[in-house]
């Protein structure tokens, strides 16, 4: 995730990603070395389970909704209330490990590949596409044709929030649709509106209210993200490849992507050059 946030509860950062390259249709378009890092990497499942160790639950018997002031629904993407993506991840061993955080675009697909540092020897590599529901096939034929000598030590797949939700109201995390549509990433948006949420909780705010207003910025970037994927998703095949090309040829539109900081009128102003400045979000 970006090296952006620090949450209260300290998480443990396996490693650091300087490294980036951006392919398209398997032809590597850009690369860039930054000089501090600009992602990390966390073992989000040991960071969740340092703090439910802290918690003391109620007996099973107490825990009905009607026994409680206020419910929040934080069940990630299962309330279904939204269009989503179907993502698979394979963690590697290999020998050809490399210090580089890759995405991969396909012209043809709408979502990439992709390979990140997870650790040492070890890498997270996935795929998700609009078009495809069954990942997990797509991921395992990249693998193959990636790496000669590799073991899988995980597979799995889960759905991610590509849209808005049909109902904001009393959810947090992806429940509320805090995912970035073309990262992916959700993590640290999920983890700021627990903090929000626990701020207006405890000061007295207006629930509602309070989340809407000091989330804006982060749901306005989303939001941003959304336009474009649905506009990526209706150009031809030609156009695609010209709106990649274009994008990854502003450092500054590389740098906002990576840290979730695309401004929509930097987009447009680089996609001038796109079809004679043909192209415009819907």
């Amino acid at each position: 995730m970006p090296n952006v946030y620090s949450p209260p509860y300290p998480w443990r950062i396996k490693f650091w990603i300087k490294n980036f390259e951006f392919y398209l249709d398997g032809i590597k378009l850009y690369d860039i070395q930054y000089r501090y890092p600009k992602w990390i990497v966390i073992d989000k499942w040991e960071w969740i389970n340092s703090m439910r160790e802290k918690i003391i639950h109620a007996r099973p018997e107490l825990l009905n909704p009607r026994n409680f002031d206020l419910v929040l629904d934080s069940r990630g993407p299962y309330p279904m209330d939204r269009r989503l993506v179907y993502t698979s991840r394979a963690i590697l061993k290999t020998d050809e490990f490399r210090d580089v955080a890759v995405f991969e675009f396909q012209s043809k697909r709408t979502g990439f590949f992709w390979i990140f540092p997870d650790q040492e020897g070890v890498l997270n590599v996935g795929a998700g596409f609009l078009e495809t529901k069954d990942s997990r096939e797509e991921l395992l034929r990249y693998v193959r044709s990636r790496f000669r000598s590799y073991e899988i030590v995980d597979l799995r797949g889960a759905p991610i929030s590509i849209s808005p939700v049909l109902d904001k109201r009393k959810r947090i995390g992806e429940a509320r649709g805090l995912v970035f549509p073309m990262s992916g990433e959700g993590i640290r948006p999920s983890a700021i509106s627990a903090e929000l949420a626990f701020e207006a909780i405890t000061k007295g705010k207006t629930f509602e209210e309070h989340l809407d207003r000091s989330l804006k910025t982060l749901e306005r970037r989303i939001d941003i993200q959304g336009k474009l994927l649905r506009l990526y998703a209706g150009l031809s095949v030609t156009l695609r490849r010209e709106m990649i090309k274009s994008l990854v040829k502003s450092d500054v539109l590389i740098d906002a992507y990576l840290e979730d900081k695309l401004d929509l009128m930097g987009v447009i102003e680089s996609l001038r050059t796109v079809n004679g400045g043909g192209i415009a979000l819907r």
